[in-house]
């Protein structure tokens, strides 16, 4: 009896340590998340220190999965053109080659990430978890948001001796809205590629009508303060949000036919009775936005900052195709390439951005691994129909790495480490959901 009583406590104290280790950085993932928008430097140590818990107590193999074999190619290629850079056989003159070296820090580590980060997201009631808690951290970009343009409560503020700043800074020109992050089109990134799920909570069917008040204020505020950001690629992703969400797929062209119709009418309507629609509008919408929808034109798309910019990133592409010239070296050779436009960061599409500095198979890789995944946990959805595998959460998902993919065809905010963070997890859970569906 007494042999039979310590295999029986030894297994029971194997099974509560497992446990409590696996609820210990379940809680570390799940708090890096609620704090990821608000404290970034906190969040990234919590999600650092996750990673290391999942590895452990999981089903499948790290070199079992073949986009972990792309990721792995891809990191040795990234170094190596580190390496060519560093030893100048890719030469790229006035480059600080420090800066190659940091650049892998927002790619390699988040392949890392975005392994680990599977393990926290493997059932749907976890994933609507981590969702809801992405919505909760959002609050602090509202308010901020909120606070900067009503109010004129400008920072930076700063707090924990310099480790959580938010920065609020006055408006500019356009009079966009950036709240605690450093420039608008970040804080528009951000909301735009939450907003899916927000707008997924709102659809779930509840009978408290608080909670459904609360759902509501969310998705309402979300679309205001992207609006007040003027980022033009988070305003489209917001219709591309709705257009594909399941309310609205079932009647979308019936949708979009009536509210081209009412637009019309509204026109007409507006022009008989002699109102100025547009100063009341502009007295409460940041002039920006308007400028901004305003100077596009498709007669006059040579001369805009985005032409030059991917014209020359594709020809000096072409002629450094496979190695790439590294992280930080694009503002100096687009200005050796005689660029048109001053203080020029970066190429301001994702793909070219790859390319341009880590070549094309990184390219190639790191974009089958995004896109595959994506079709992979949609294609029930998106391309049969046939939604009774995914929850509302599950399809938001879906639609928020959409969004992403999206706004980085046209502007690069992937390296801010927040929304780099946020794209990786989005896609683990994406993978999750692949690896449900065919287990399923």
């Amino acid at each position: 009896m007494n042999g039979i009583n310590k295999i029986k406590n030894i297994t029971l104290q194997n099974y509560l340590t497992n446990n409590l280790v696996r609820n210990f950085d379940l809680r570390l993932f799940r708090l890096g998340i609620l704090l990821l928008a608000a404290a970034p430097s906190i969040s990234f140590l919590l999600l650092l220190l996750s990673t290391f818990g999942g590895l452990f107590n999981r089903e499948d193999k790290f070199l079992e999965d073949k986009y972990s074999w792309l990721l792995i190619i891809s990191s040795f290629l990234m170094i190596f053109n580190c390496f060519l850079i560093t030893l100048d056989f890719i030469k790229i003159p006035e480059l600080d080659k420090s800066l190659i070296w940091v650049g892998l820090l927002n790619w390699i580590p988040l392949f890392w990430c975005y392994w680990c980060f599977q393990k926290y997201l493997k059932t749907k009631k976890d994933r609507m978890i981590c969702g809801r808690l992405f919505v909760i951290g959002s609050l602090p970009v509202l308010i901020s948001g909120f606070c900067q343009n009503f109010l004129g409560l400008y920072g930076p503020y700063r707090f924990l001796n310099n480790l959580i700043v938010w920065y609020q800074r006055p408006l500019g020109n356009d009079g966009g809205v950036s709240g605690l992050f450093n420039n608008q089109n970040y804080a528009g990134a951000w909301l735009c590629i939450i907003f899916p799920i927000c707008l997924g909570f709102l659809f779930i069917k509840s009978k408290d009508n608080i909670l459904r008040f609360i759902n509501f204020g969310l998705v309402f505020s979300f679309v205001i303060m992207i609006i007040l950001t003027t980022s033009r690629s988070a305003i489209l992703a917001i219709f591309i949000s709705y257009l594909i969400s399941e309310k609205f797929n079932k009647n979308k062209f019936l949708a979009i036919f009536i509210f081209i119709i009412s637009s019309i009418l509204l026109s007409k309507i507006l022009l008989l009775v002699n109102i100025d629609i547009q100063k009341y509008i502009t007295d409460y919408l940041p002039s920006g936005i308007f400028n901004k929808f305003n100077s596009f034109d498709l007669s006059n798309i040579k001369t805009l900052p985005r032409f030059d910019i991917w014209s020359k990133s594709i020809s000096l592409i072409k002629q450094n195709l496979y190695f790439g010239y590294g992280a930080g070296s694009f503002p100096k050779m687009y200005q050796l390439f005689n660029g048109n436009f001053a203080g020029i960061q970066h190429t301001h599409n994702i793909l070219l951005e790859l390319a341009f500095n880590h070549g094309i198979f990184v390219t190639l890789f790191i974009l089958f691994t995004m896109v595959n995944t994506l079709i992979s946990s949609s294609k029930k959805y998106l391309l049969q129909n046939k939604d009774r595998d995914l929850t509302l959460i599950d399809k938001a998902w879906i639609i928020s790495f959409a969004n992403f993919l999206i706004i980085h065809m046209f502007d690069i905010t992937y390296f801010d480490g927040r929304i780099s963070i946020l794209s990786w997890t989005l896609l683990a859970g994406l993978r999750s959901i692949a690896k449900e569906k065919i287990t399923s």
